[in-house]
């Protein structure tokens, strides 16, 4: 499949956190992940529990066999994130995909699960922009770097995207280009013929709702997203209605309801 989105199920929110999913019984050990980030020197292992106390660091519901065998620390930026599922410990539980980008549809058959999460001191700040800028940048250099990935995935959308696909969209909003609305987000028809995202809520507390009138063209609809997308990650939501112009001339209106977690976008 190429880019675009297929969906299946029903709408629900993911843990903020990236998903690596690897060939059956190729996931990488400490070892992968210490040759993986010679190549990235921004990147270091900033605790590894086989050497240390883990007992200020680790969940409860981690068990001791476990917790110096599948997971490290890494450090990026002056922030920590958790590599849990390492081999030869048990592999994470695989997330529930809605969404495809660019992968094929059997490319989870199979497939085992290791996930990269803001680390403890940092988890509740794992909706900001510069947490999840950090934690994409580095699942972006483990991705690309360590072979046998064979899908990244986004759970707070439930989104699965080809390694190339994320790296290189995630890179381009790193040096400043577009938000990578197009894996971060799905996007599918909802009641009415609204066409509705699913994970903007995650960045901005609120989903979009395009007209049904404006959604009829999928392609140019989805696109349309992306370009309001771009206006609402990362800036102040609007609180009263706000009209704006897009290619072609057509006049448009915002109109937010934040109590109902939903910014609709109306034709005038």
């Amino acid at each position: 499949m190429t880019v675009g989105a297929s969906k299946t199920g029903a709408a629900g929110a993911g843990a903020a956190g990236l998903v690596l999913m690897f060939e059956h019984g190729r996931r990488p050990d400490r070892a992968a992940i210490v040759e993986a980030l010679e190549c990235f020197p921004r990147a270091s292992i900033s605790f590894d529990p086989a050497n240390a106390d883990t007992s200020h660091h680790v969940a409860a519901e981690l068990s001791q066999a476990s917790r110096d065998t599948d997971w490290l620390e890494l450090l990026l930026d002056g922030l920590t994130f958790d590599l849990r599922g390492l081999a030869p410990g048990p592999a994470m539980v695989a997330p529930e995909v809605a969404y495809r980008f660019s992968c094929d549809v059997d490319c989870l058959a199979d497939a085992e699960a290791v996930s990269l999460r803001p680390g403890p001191h940092i988890a509740a700040g794992a909706h900001s922009l510069p947490v999840v800028r950090t934690l994409l940048a580095l699942g972006g250099e483990l991705a690309a770097r360590l072979p046998d990935v064979r899908v990244v995935c986004w759970p707070p959308a439930r989104t699965a995207i080809a390694p190339k696909f994320f790296t290189g969209t995630v890179e381009a909003w790193i040096a400043g280009g577009a938000f990578p609305a197009l894996g971060m987000l799905g996007v599918y028809a909802g009641p009415g013929g609204h066409l509705r995202t699913e994970g903007l809520g995650f960045f901005i507390g609120c989903e979009l709702a395009l007209a049904p009138s404006l959604s009829q063209d999928r392609a140019a609809a989805t696109r349309l997203v992306v370009r309001i997308v771009q206006e609402l990650v990362g800036y102040e939501l609007p609180v009263e209605p706000l009209r704006f112009v897009i290619e072609g001339g057509a006049e448009l209106e915002m109109v937010p309801d934040l109590a109902a977690g939903v910014i609709r976008i109306d034709p005038v």
